[in-house]
């Protein structure tokens, strides 16, 4: 597999909150990982590097553990300790409260890829030229279109878009979601923050998969913070368009699960 990563702090911002982690497990396994961080100048940066430190910690210590059909629990497990390591931190720390992490993870192996997720960075697959998108908006405007509120193209511009409904660090539980899809030879996965797909429409997708082959020489599997991908034996990264920029993004506490 081939891994490649890149991350742009784009033209508003002095900062990138984002944060990214990928390796190779052994001669046909792969991991990549995705964090965009929220909560102020200080707490979105420690909130995704924090998650990110404790996600790959789980793949360097417990990823040996993970037997074929294990992969959801192993998932999931490295996500919720990642969550209320992120949540225990900011309650411990007053300048880091409120903060929050969005994040995507993806384990390739056995010719399949496994997805967990919360928040709205996503997976997509590329294959054959096609773009497909593999995990659900944890958003208030997805779950307005869930319920046939908005149409999708109306959630493009909602100007309630930045809330997102489900993050590790706002609380101290966490259910991330989790699937699952058979890859195959050529096949690419792009890991990505919101700083892509907000700023680059559908009808953009060619460019996007060409920047992907680019960035990753043509090679099934990467990803990004910003913007990423990476080719389904491939490790992961993260990388914007020069130009582009992140929309700050909150999250109210009524969109959050707290007890």
């Amino acid at each position: 597999m081939k891994l490649a990563g890149k991350t742009d702090v784009g033209s508003v911002r002095p900062e990138n909150q984002d944060d990214y982690r990928a390796g190779e497990l052994n001669s046909d396994a792969a991991w990549g990982l995705v964090c965009d961080g929220m909560g102020g100048a200080r707490g979105g940066r420690e909130a995704s590097v924090s998650a990110c430190d404790v996600i790959e910690h789980s793949f360097h210590e417990q990823y040996a553990q993970c037997l074929p059909g294990d992969e959801e629990t192993f998932l999931k497990r490295a996500l919720i300790n990642a969550n209320r390591f992120v949540f225990q931190k900011a309650s411990r720390e007053e300048e880091l409260a409120g903060m929050g992490t969005t994040a995507v993870c993806a384990l390739v192996r056995g010719g399949n890829a496994f997805i967990c997720h919360a928040g709205d960075s996503r997976a997509y697959l590329v294959r054959d030229g096609r773009l497909t998108q593999l995990t659900h908006d944890h958003s208030y405007v997805q779950e307005l279109v869930d319920c046939g509120t908005i149409t999708a193209e109306e959630a493009e511009h909602h100007p309630q878009k930045n809330i997102i409904t489900r993050a590790l660090g706002v609380d101290y539980r966490l259910d991330p979601e989790f699937t699952s899809v058979p890859v195959q030879k050529g096949d690419m996965l792009l890991l990505c923050t919101d700083g892509l797909t907000n700023v680059l429409p559908k009808e953009n997708e060619a460019w996007i998969i060409s920047s992907a082959r680019r960035w990753t020489g043509s090679t099934p599997f990467r990803s990004s913070s910003a913007q990423a991908a990476w080719p389904t034996s491939t490790r992961p990264w993260s990388l914007p368009p020069a130009g582009l920029c992140r929309k700050a993004r909150w999250w109210p506490s009524r969109c959050c699960v707290r007890s």
